[in-house]
Formats: structure tokens, sequence, C-alpha cells
């Protein structure tokens, strides 16, 4: 179905970094109603070949010409102000947005506004959300950070319920009215622009102050918040009991204030998707859906892509991919690795960015040391330049002295070449950066045998 255009006036918008998850999935809604969609990217890839053959203009190359006819130009904080098109845009007097700000703008034609927030764990449980509400009925639309089967990072639904992934960096989530907030986690992040773990507590504060109805929160952090919250976790109003844990999947008991709720089954693992189910089913009860269609949702949830994705093997060892970036997410990992596997665990990292690595460098070599075996990449930048204490290389050069089996390899290639040389592991390959290409080369060579 075509979309009520209502705040969104425009006739032709420009997407400065249009490859990019969040952003691809914004151009895709407008295309979808109707106004005329252009955007710009460094490289080619399968999210930009799909909105070229949406019908979006696709530049390769950042000039000054790309944004003519544009009414609106949209960029992301990873491209910044001094961009050739959001600087000639502004130059001639268009009207120009961050991402985050155009997001917020979207939200606002929307009737129930159900924002996800959290370090980590937002796609999932926008997914798992996105599932149940369909089965339900309720036909939602879902913008998330992730890629999910057909659907991939964008469901284009009716516009009662839209639920949306809340990024917390630079405080972008308070952009969006929300009638319910969801808070998964409060683990510090983002150093380069939260100088200190109480900015980084006092953003998501002001995230559930915004919340127009309810906050979702994680019970262990409760304490922080006294008004209008529902908690779930130990403790919490909803918890997960007797969690079973299989190779490909989670079964948990949910109680609620104390009484059995009903037992649920989910494709994922590792206790913190049970919390990631158990926040979902919460959410969804309070919008009134029916058990039934709660559990139905949950049972068919797949999870998404880059989250404990099983990429096949290399001899006989497993080969799993994880987008975590973060200490947190990192022991997440291992810990459910070995709550279903009795294997030696060998943990490929690429480092995201030198400002987290090096103000979380303990958290990162403590969650590491967890492995029987470490094998570090060079740092992905993104949008940094290197700084000194918080390279891949300082990592390596701390982890050294924790561990006998701690290598650090320049390219995918060599790493490639280390993992053969494995027997009878179970192979994490992980991080937020461009690591996901050994990954698929990995599976693509399975898959061809």
């Amino acid at each position: 179905m075509r979309i009520d255009k209502k705040k969104l006036n425009y006739k032709h918008i420009h997407f400065v970094g249009i490859g990019g998850i969040s952003m691809s999935g914004l151009a895709k809604l407008c295309i979808n109603m109707g106004i005329k969609v252009s955007g710009s990217d460094k490289t080619k890839s399968h999210i930009t070949e799909e909105l070229s053959h949406l019908g979006a203009k696709i530049f390769y190359k950042h000039q000054k010409s790309n944004i003519l006819g544009a009414d609106l130009v949209v960029y992301t904080c990873a491209v910044g102000e001094n961009n050739i098109e959001v600087k000639t845009a502004r130059d001639y007097g268009l009207q120009v947005v961050e991402r985050a700000e155009f997001l917020g703008e979207v939200a606002i034609g929307y009737q129930k506004v159900i924002a996800v927030a959290g370090s980590h764990g937002k796609t999932t449980v926008c997914g798992m959300l996105g599932k149940i509400f369909e089965v339900a009925g309720k036909n939602p639309t879902m913008l998330v950070g992730g890629e999910a089967g057909k659907n991939n990072n964008l469901v284009i639904g009716q516009k009662e319920y839209l639920i949306v992934e809340a990024c917390e960096y630079r405080e972008h989530f308070l952009k969006i009215n929300h009638s319910v907030g969801i808070i998964l986690n409060i683990d510090y992040d983002h150093p380069d622009y939260f100088k200190s773990s109480n900015e980084y507590e006092t953003a998501f504060q002001k995230f559930a102050k915004a919340s127009k109805k309810v906050t979702f929160i994680d019970e262990k952090y409760s304490i922080m918040f006294v008004d209008n919250t529902v908690t779930f976790g130990d403790g919490g109003q909803y918890q997960a009991k007797r969690v079973v844990h299989k190779e490909n999947r989670i079964q948990f008991d949910a109680y609620k204030n104390g009484k059995f709720f009903e037992r649920f089954l989910i494709e994922a693992i590792g206790t913190y998707n049970a919390k990631n189910a158990l926040c979902a089913l919460a959410v969804a009860d309070y919008f009134g859906i029916d058990k039934c269609f709660i559990k139905k949702g949950l049972a068919e949830f797949k999870n998404l892509k880059r989250r404990y994705e099983y990429m096949g093997k290399i001899n006989d060892n497993i080969v799993i991919t994880d987008y975590a970036h973060h200490p947190t997410q990192i022991e997440n990992c291992i810990t459910a690795t070995r709550e279903i596997y009795s294997r030696n665990i060998t943990v490929v990292f690429e480092p995201h960015t030198y400002s987290r690595t090096k103000f979380l460098f303990n958290d990162f070599a403590n969650a590491l040391s967890m492995a029987d075996n470490i094998i570090l990449l060079p740092t992905y930048s993104a949008r940094e330049k290197s700084q000194r204490g918080g390279t891949s290389r300082d990592l390596f050069n701390a982890l050294k002295f924790k561990r006998e089996n701690v290598s650090f390899v320049k390219s995918y290639k060599k790493c490639h070449k280390e993992l053969e040389k494995l027997k009878d592991n179970i192979i994490l390959i992980l991080g937020a950066g461009s690591v996901i290409k050994l990954a698929e080369q990995i599976k693509r060579e399975f898959l061809n045998g």
C-alpha cells in the first residue's frame, strides 16, 4: 500500500551516504511514498543496487552536481558537514537535515511509535516485535539497522504502528517522538561523543522521560528511572525462568508479576536473547496482543543477518559471525557459544573505531580473554583517525601477556590461512566493519564445496 505523504511534502530527496543500512531504509520508504529519490555513496553494494532497481538514482562519487533538482538533502553523521554535497546544498539554500532529524519527521506520521534503544540488541528486538505484530494482524511499519530475510531493513505497513530502532549516538534517539520507549541495556559506548558513563546514562534518562506512555527497561537499571516504567529481567515484572539452551534455539517460561504467563520457543541462542524475547513479549502484552500470537510470532522469528549467523565450515570448524563490536556483546557471544558447544572457541575480532577501543580497552581485553584463541585484525576506523592506545596492535600487546594463543594479522587473506590450521573449533568472526567480507568468503567456499 502507498503511505499518505502528510508531513513529507517533498518532490525529490537526495541522500548523502545512501548505502548505509539506516539511510537505505528511509530511502526505500520515500520511494514507496512516490517521492523521487537520489543518493550517493563511495562504494557499490547489494543495498545500492536494490535501491537502483527500485528507481533511485545512485552516484558513486560525491560531487556538487548530484544534488541538482533536490528540495531536501539528508546526510549521515558519518559523512558530516564538510561533505561537498552537503556544503553545496547549504550554499544553494536547500533544506539540509541529518538522518536522525529526518527519521523524527517520518515518525510524526504514525499514531503509535515504539522506539527501541540500548547499547546493543536493538535490531533483534525490533525484529521480534515486528514478527509478533505481523502475526497478530497489526500490520506495522518497521525501520531497523539490520537485514532480515526478504524484508531487509524495512517493512512497510499501515500508519498505526511504527517500530523503529532508536540510536543513542549524539542523542539521536531524542529526535524520535515516541509513544513507547524501550531501553534494553546501558553499557557505556560512543566515547567520541559521550565523555563519561554519566553523560551516557543521562541521555537514556532523557529518552525515557520523552516517552509519551511508558518505557520498558531492564530491571538492573530500574533505579535510574522512576516514572511510567515496566521492568523485565531478573527481579522484573516480566521474568524468564527455566531457560533451556539447544544448538539453534532457546526455550523458557515467562512470568508476569510472579505468575506463570506462557512457555516460549525462539530460534536464537544465548541467555541474552531470552531477555530480548522477554522484552518483546512484555511490549506486545502491553498493547493487548493475545499470548497465542506472541508465542507464534516469537516461534516464527528468524535471527537477523550478522546476528550469530551460521556461515558454514572450514574443515571441521564451525564458523559463526556476529555484529558484536562492544565488550558486552563479545562476552555475550562467547558465553552463548559455551552454553551450547563443548569445543574450543577461536575469536576473530576487528575492533570498530579507535576511540571505542581506547576508552573500553580493559573491557575489550577481559572479554576477548574468555576465548581459547584470539586473532586480531586491524582496526576498522569508520569516521576516525588513528589514536595511540586505541589500535588493534595495542590490544594485541596487552593480550599477549594474558593469553598464549593470541595473534595479530594484517589482512583477511592471512587470517583465512590461520583459520585453516585449526581443528574442531567454533570460530566466531566478530565486528561491525568490513570483516563481514571474510565471513561471506568462507560461506561461499563452504557452499561451493
